[in-house]
């Protein structure tokens, strides 16, 4: 990752430190499926389904630790990089089962604000990357909510003759169920 994203990502999080919100996180667990857009040559729609957690640590914090897969289609172009073309690839599909673990901020009841790490296995190569998200949650009963998210993720993907840095917008539709009622 980038120094500059980086800086961004700690102001951001830093930023959300000192806004008050009037907000009641609960603990629960949900299931969600989003769509994903890469801003990389070579690449279209993909998609992810994750089962994650919400853990509360105060009113207006909690942790949220995900386990899915992620799906990005390559177009399998044959890829011939450096001098004379001395390393050379296929530009396949990116994807595996992806571990996340972000810390999720609320300003309100409904609104949120997430950043966090993603790992992706695929094979015998490990990937990672960042993810940011800015969320909505509509209340569905007592303890039950249908989250929206627009999330943003820099993934660095391995390969035999490198990386490649894929950065990936999406839109995410989660069901939960919270352990309390409201």
């Amino acid at each position: 990752m980038s120094k500059a994203f980086t800086s961004a990502i700690l102001t951001f999080i830093m930023s959300l430190m000192y806004t008050i919100g009037n907000a009641q996180v609960r603990s629960g667990i949900g299931i969600g499926l989003g769509a994903n857009i890469p801003f990389a040559s070579g690449y279209s729609a993909g998609f992810d389904l994750n089962f994650q957690g919400n853990i509360r640590l105060s009113n207006v914090f909690a942790l949220v630790p995900a386990i899915g897969v992620k799906q990005i289609k390559g177009d399998n172009a044959i890829i011939h990089e450096g001098y004379q073309g001395y390393s050379t690839y296929t530009r396949g599909d990116i994807g595996g089962v992806s571990l996340a673990f972000s810390g999720k901020y609320y300003f309100n009841k409904q609104w949120f604000a997430s950043a966090g790490v993603i790992g992706i296995i695929n094979g015998d190569r490990p990937n990672s990357g960042a993810t940011l998200a800015l969320g909505y949650q509509v209340p569905l009963g007592n303890q039950n909510n249908v989250e929206f998210n627009l999330n943003g993720s820099i993934l660095k993907w391995s390969r035999t003759s490198g990386s490649t840095t894929v950065p990936v917008t999406g839109l995410r539709i989660a069901y939960n169920f919270d352990f309390r009622s409201h």
